[in-house]
This record gives C-alpha cells, structure tokens and sequence, in this order.
C-alpha cells in the first residue's frame, strides 16, 4: 500500500484504518485489575478499530486512572454497561460468577465476548460457544491458556486439517518462575514465592497456581478444542508442586533433568477415551517442554500427519495475557466471529489415568531401601541416595497410582512416610 492508506495486517485480513468502509468496534472492559488496565493501555495507544468506551469494575473510583480519556465511561453499574452502545463485552473479573452469567448475557444480547477467564470456559464453554452461535455473536477465548501463546488458533487454523493425538506443556506462568528458579538457585520454595508475588507473577493466594487447578482448566480447554473431547476439569488428576525442594532439584540433575509442572492429556489407542493430568514432573533436559524458563509457558502438539509442534511465549503477567485479548479484538474487527471453537454440547469423555512410566521417588523412613522398595511393590531402577532418612531412587515402569496407593496411610510410620513423600513422574 501506499503512503497514507493507513493498512494493517491480522492473520491474512486487512483492514482499512481510515476508511469509511471500517466501523469503529466499541469496547467495554468488565474488571479493571492487572490484566484489564494492560488491555486499556494497548486499546488507548491507537490500536485503529477499536475504541475503548467503557470500564466496570466494583469500587470504581478508586480504579480511576490519569491517563485514560475522558471519553471513557466508568462505572460499578453492570446494567449500564450492557444499556450502552457497547459491540464487544471483555470479561477480566475471574471465577465462575458473576462472570459466567455477564458473558451469557452479552451472547443473548448478541455481543461478541472476549475473555481469559479459564474456569467459565472450562466448565461452560461447549454451552456458551452454541449460545453465541445461535444469537450471532462469538466467544473468544484465546488469553484463556498458555497466555501470550496463541494455541487456540494455532490448532483451529493452522493445524485444522490434522488429528492431534495430544497436547502437552507448561501452562502455567507462576509455577514456571518458581521451578526453573529454584532449579537455578539455591532459593527455597518460601523465598522463590515471595519472588514470584513482589514481581507480579503470583497472587497472594497463589493456591490455584500452585496446586494445579489453574492448569487444570486450562488442559480441559485444550482437550476439546484440540482432541475434539470436552471433558469435566475436576477429573483431572491434580497434584501440587508444594512439595518439591532443593533436594529434588540434585536428584534431577544427576539424571540429566529439569522439574517441571506438566499438563498432558492424550487419546487413548481406542480414541474413545482421553488420559489426563497436572503434576509436577521430571523432564529430560533435552525435551522441549524442559526448555522453557521463567514465567514462559510451552505447549506441544502432537498430530498424525504433523508430528510435534511447539509454541512457546510468556505465560504470566499482565502485558502477555493483555497481548491475546486485543488480538482477538482485532480478529472481530476485521470480521472473524466463528463462534464454534468447542465440539457441540454433550457427555464428557471419560478420563483415565495415565499408563506406566518410570518415576522419581523421595520418601522418608526409618527403614533399608529394600524394605520400602518392599512396602511399594515397585522395582528401583537406580538408588540415587540414602541419607538423613530420606531414601531417593527410580523406579522401573509402573503407574503413578501404584505408587501413591502405596503411601497412602494405614499406619502411623506409613504416613508419616506419604507426608514427605515425592513422587515424580519421569517424561521423555
């Protein structure tokens, strides 16, 4: 284009800047916090198309900012919101309610929804893609998993004509920052938190991070639009990376591994059924998804036709996450509103367990290493160290489930023994 045509590019659409042909999308932000004051900045800067009109959130005065324009309205007043003349309604606020009723209202009234909240997309999604459908809207969900990483598109258009058998990866910003920095320090998980919490990229309570119910959502998401099978959140096995410490991190460097917290949800031979889990992991160095640092997050797909693809980009803060939701703006202005990222609505596939594998174990007690080799049921692939009553070692191929069945308590010394117990996966 010329000088002054004023042309820009999203994907392959463009879009005519100046022209009278373009209408102006108007954009109303419902949660003002980290996330929705980095999407504000980005919308006031001049990003053509689009224009920021309006801003809810509770306690509104005290959110007021310097630097937004005078044109936008403020307010605590969600009817106001959907009373004006808003086109598009992004959701930032979190949790299940009263977000999910707002998201559903704007859909019923036809307005195209933007949001990253993981947890409505992941336990309604299916009903709230056939409801935008229906009333000619759509729901974006791209800032919903992997943040700055544009997944959902990846797999929609870039890889649609494949049969992806899994998806695997780091999904999760804070926990990221808190593994790779305690693999590269001799910080404590206490220290390394408080880190991660002065700099932004943990919430005070940073239970949902930690203990994997963030990933959590954000693995169902990918196992419908990814694998074509929704499945419920909460029967995905959680475990939480609380437990690992300085003492894991050796044990992982002596067998050429990093530790990280993985999501991986993959079809089984039969396809009928999907096996599904979040858990920290040992991961071979030389693996892609051992490769990420900081608060990155990486998200490997496997396909028939495809093999391995991999995408990686910053996975916490607000900027990434502010970076997808303005991008799928864009993607509504330039007339892409498919509303049906999710498989219709109906039963959710069954979630197994998943198959044997080796496995890192650290457990306490006052035993030999035969004799809790013994209690296990499992077979050591390598004894790694025995000292301060902590016995460390590597088991032939078993399932997780073996293990943790072990140690679950029956006796006073057995649980004392599955307090301190780690147990750790270890991935190719």
């Amino acid at each position: 284009p010329g000088e002054g045509d004023g042309l820009f590019f999203v994907g392959r659409e463009a879009i005519h800047a100046e022209g009278d042909s373009m209408k102006v999308i108007r954009v109303a932000i419902l949660g003002f916090g980290t996330v929705g004051q980095s999407v504000a900045r980005i919308l006031v800067s001049g990003k053509t198309g689009l224009e920021l009109t309006c801003v809810f959130n509770r306690k509104v005065e005290r959110k007021q900012v310097e630097w937004m324009p005078n044109t936008v309205d403020w307010t605590e007043n969600i009817d106001e919101v959907f009373t004006s003349d808003v086109d598009v309604v992004v959701e930032l606020l979190g949790g299940l309610e009263p977000a999910g009723s707002w998201i559903q209202r704007a859909l019923m009234e036809g307005k195209p929804v933007v949001t990253a909240n993981k947890q409505v997309i992941a336990n309604d999604g299916a009903r709230l893609s056939e409801l935008a459908a229906v009333k000619g809207a759509c729901l974006k969900f791209e800032a919903a998993v992997a943040g700055v990483v544009p997944i959902i598109s990846s797999i929609k258009n870039g890889l649609a004509a494949d049969n992806l058998n899994r998806v695997r990866g780091v999904l999760n910003g804070t926990c990221n920052f808190l593994l790779t920095k305690m693999g590269a320090s001799d910080a404590s998980f206490d220290e390394v938190l408080a880190d991660a919490q002065e700099r932004g990229f943990a919430e005070a309570d940073p239970s949902a991070d930690l203990d994997g119910f963030d990933a959590q959502a954000k693995l169902s998401i990918l196992s419908a639009v990814g694998l074509s099978r929704p499945i419920n959140p909460h029967e995905i096995v959680c475990r939480s990376i609380r437990g690992v410490s300085r003492t894991d991190f050796e044990a992982a460097a002596l067998l050429g591994c990093g530790i990280r917290q993985v999501s991986t949800v993959e079809l089984t031979e039969d396809r009928n059924a999907v096996r599904a889990e979040v858990r920290p992991a040992m991961v071979n160095l030389g693996s892609r998804v051992a490769q990420v640092s900081g608060n990155e997050n990486v998200v490997v797909v496997d396909g028939r036709y495809c093999g391995e693809v991999t995408l990686i980009g910053q996975g916490a803060g607000g900027d990434p996450t502010a970076v997808a939701i303005v991008s799928d703006l864009l993607a509504i202005a330039s007339g892409d509103r498919a509303p049906n990222l999710f498989p219709s609505v109906g039963a959710s596939c069954q979630v197994e367990a998943m198959g044997k594998r080796s496995h890192y174990v650290r457990v306490a007690g006052p035993q030999s290493v035969a004799g809790i080799l013994s209690d296990l049921g499992v077979v050591p692939a390598r004894i790694l160290e025995d000292r301060d009553g902590q016995v460390q070692f590597v088991t032939d191929r078993c399932t997780t489930e073996t293990i943790e069945s072990a140690l679950r308590p029956s006796e006073t010394t057995q649980g004392d023994r599955a307090e301190s117990a780690v147990v750790l996966p270890v991935i190719d």
